[in-house]
């Protein structure tokens, strides 16, 4: 036998590496999270203490899985999932009936009420150990089968880690459509879907337990996104907050109602709830009421024009918001009233002594010149208030949609306070005297004496309200991030 006289190489095995670089190959792979990762927790302890938390720490549920999530969620692993989603997958239904508005009592209101009284049972055993949302959706896989294409159902349906910055017109994720039957032709929606279609994607779902639902300690985020079309009255969210007694966070994003005189309705229980029905433990609210182009078209083709004040201040929304939010530290309403009706209703000698962010929307943000006074005025409003908030050090105001983008943020950081302005189109805040005033008073009693002013312009194409919330870079959070995922590439779906 010839030898050459060269070493032959070492092999080294996985036990040579040191433990710091063993642990960072781990955590590659749970965040690439390519297919059978999760089982290579089993291959001993040291793999499993760092790919399990990973594994766990969100977890898509469906109620068929709920018998399995109750076996293998034992005591140790529940203080590791962070975020359950439960999505409620509704029955398919065919083309025949995909234009029918079924009854708020048929089985739809079973199938939910059964999937959430299993969840929360299994819940109630958990003992609270930190942070754990609870994100609740309701679809039928047959949405986006008829007339709502364009459309996104789940989280399933979201690619976290891509990179949001991608160009909109490579976002094509649906094939090339067509289907003239409902109103699809080679790849555009041309044409309305009819009433009934609307109606049944926004079904009203009424939640009937036998008892009362079991109380939950472990829960303390609520998400009830938008991608959960299906209507909960405000009565049936009670009840799930009744039960929720360590509820530290929400997050509800509703779609706006069509028909007005429906609207005066469903806002005076959501009123109610607000002002009676938000737990003592709730310290933070975020909601963002949507609307998608398509259905606006519709909405306005169904307004009854009804303007009827029916319902006395108590029972108003800006004034519920005004009254609970003294006791929140972030609060975050967009849309759903504007920011000239949350101040109407902020009592003069009240105080906000927990408040550390706001921020509020308002449709005077716009480009038309002749709202520039009143524009001014809000502000000097938003500063008089804000003198009212000893530990805020975010305060934000904005309005966007398709073609503009704007927003007036005041921040406190480490170099002191500033007010700036962001958007498509300029406005001069050094110009108005009041304004700087105003703000400079807020400065001043955090016992800062220079507020600096900036202005951003954005030169970008906003083609959404999901858009303008992107290019903003908003400094709290007004939306989830998964729900502007979805925003952004419906927004861009081709209509017309």
């Amino acid at each position: 036998m010839v030898t050459t006289g060269q070493p032959e190489p070492e092999s080294f095995t996985w036990t040579f590496l040191p433990a710091e670089i063993r642990t960072m190959i781990l955590n590659v792979i749970a965040r690439q999270k390519h297919p059978g990762w999760a089982s290579l927790a089993s291959v001993c302890r040291e793999w499993q203490s760092v790919l399990e938390p990973a594994n766990f720490d969100k977890l898509k549920l469906r109620v068929s899985c709920l018998d399995d999530f109750n076996r293998v969620a034992s005591p140790s692993r529940t203080s590791i999932i962070r975020h359950i989603c439960l999505d409620i997958e509704l029955p398919r239904y065919a083309c025949d009936d995909c234009c029918r508005r079924l009854s708020m009592y048929d089985n739809t209101s079973s199938i939910v009420s059964n999937g959430l009284w299993r969840l929360f049972s299994i819940l109630s055993a958990w003992e609270q150990a930190g942070d754990l949302a609870l994100e609740l959706n309701v679809y039928s896989p047959s949405d986006r089968d008829h007339w709502f294409k364009g459309i996104y159902l789940s989280t399933d349906d979201v690619e976290e880690d891509e990179d949001s910055d991608t160009p909109l017109n490579d976002w094509r994720g649906e094939p090339w459509c067509h289907d003239p039957r409902h109103g699809w032709l080679h790849g555009r929606q041309i044409m309305d879907p009819p009433r009934s279609a609307i109606l049944r994607l926004f079904q009203p779902i009424t939640l009937r337990f036998q008892k009362p639902l079991p109380r939950v300690r472990a829960v303390t985020r609520l998400l009830m996104r938008r991608q959960l079309r299906r209507y909960l009255f405000p009565l049936e969210i009670r009840l799930l907050l009744n039960s929720l007694v360590h509820l530290d966070h929400m997050v509800y994003e509703p779609w706006a109602v069509p028909i007005s005189s429906e609207k005066q309705f469903r806002e005076q229980a959501f009123a109610i709830l607000v002002k009676a029905g938000l737990p003592g433990s709730l310290r933070s609210l975020t909601i963002f009421e949507d609307f998608f182009e398509l259905y606006n078209r519709f909405s306005r083709r169904l307004s009854d024009g009804a303007s009827t004040d029916l319902f006395p201040d108590g029972l108003r929304l800006g004034a519920t918001f005004a009254s609970r939010s003294r006791n929140l530290r972030h609060l975050s309403i967009s849309f759903m009233i504007s920011a000239e009706e949350f101040f109407r209703y902020c009592q003069p000698a009240g105080n906000w002594p927990h408040m550390q962010s706001l921020a509020l929307t308002t449709n005077f943000l716009g480009q038309d010149e002749s709202l520039r006074p009143c524009i001014n005025v809000l502000l000097c409003r938003a500063g008089v208030l804000a003198q009212r908030m000893p530990k805020l050090h975010t305060f934000v105001l904005w309005n966007g949609a398709r073609g503009h983008a704007c927003a007036f943020i005041y921040r406190v950081e480490k170099d002191g306070p500033s007010i700036t302005w962001r958007g498509t189109w300029r406005l001069p805040l050094s110009e108005d005297p009041y304004v700087i005033r105003a703000w400079r008073l807020v400065a001043s009693r955090l016992r800062f004496h220079k507020l600096r002013i900036k202005q951003q312009r954005i030169f970008r194409d906003i083609t959404s309200r999901g858009d303008a919330v992107y290019r903003l870079k908003l400094p709290c959070q007004v939306v989830e991030p998964a729900s502007l995922w979805q925003m952004r590439r419906e927004g861009y779906k081709p209509y017309y």
